[in-house]
């Protein structure tokens, strides 16, 4: 029986700025398909710009409405923009998040599939221009990863995290502007998850 692997997300999730207009989830899909041909059918149904609200709120009708055998889901970084220099949060509250994720979890146990959570990567702090006004802050992301990864753990869902190997890395080569990634970027995060996909035994 085909199995229907889902995505759920935001402009990373949905291959933005890959040069050769994959993205990551495609490129996924091509390596899942190479060695189990015939066997998957895919859906990327992340949108450029959602945030965790926008997410939730899609997984109504998206999601619900189709069979998945495992979803993966990439979201969060769009939560977490402020205006420069500031310590006000435009967007949401940790409050606001933390009930929309559990929402958003929610909704998707309904439908009996696997769930995989990848953390956010890094931004590149240096790349916002002086004359950006909303920025993103790597000290967000990493409190933001940790509040997401206690939800996880709390609900048993799979939890990938990447933000450690990716702080090392040298960006500059993996991203097209402040937090999107290339097409080199695109392919490395397929290869990730692809991997953890295969440890944790949630492939044929």
């Amino acid at each position: 029986m085909v199995k229907n692997i889902g995505m759920i997300g935001d402009s990373i999730a949905h291959g933005y700025y890959d040069e050769n207009e994959m993205g990551f989830f495609a490129r996924l899909a091509k390596l899942i398909l190479e060695n189990h041909p015939g066997d998957y059918v895919f859906n990327n149904m992340a949108q450029s710009g959602d945030n965790i609200a926008d997410v939730t709120n899609r997984a109504i009708y998206e999601v619900l409405s189709r069979q998945f055998d495992l979803i993966i889901v990439n979201i969060g970084i769009n939560d977490l923009r402020r205006r420069k220099n500031s310590d006000l949060q435009l967007d949401f509250s940790e409050g606001a998040r933390i009930m929309y994720w559990n929402k958003l979890l929610d909704i998707l146990a309904k439908t009996g599939a696997k769930i995989v959570v990848m953390d956010l990567v890094p931004v590149i702090e240096s790349r916002y221009s002086e004359q950006a006004s909303l920025v993103r802050y790597n000290s967000d992301v990493e409190r933001y990863n940790e509040i997401i990864k206690t939800i996880c753990q709390d609900r048993n869902v799979f939890f990938f995290s990447r933000y450690e190997d990716w702080k090392s890395r040298d960006l500059e080569k993996l991203y097209k502007d402040a937090t999107h990634p290339n097409a080199v970027g695109h392919q490395m995060m397929a290869e990730e998850i692809y991997r953890f996909l295969q440890t944790k035994l949630l492939l044929l």
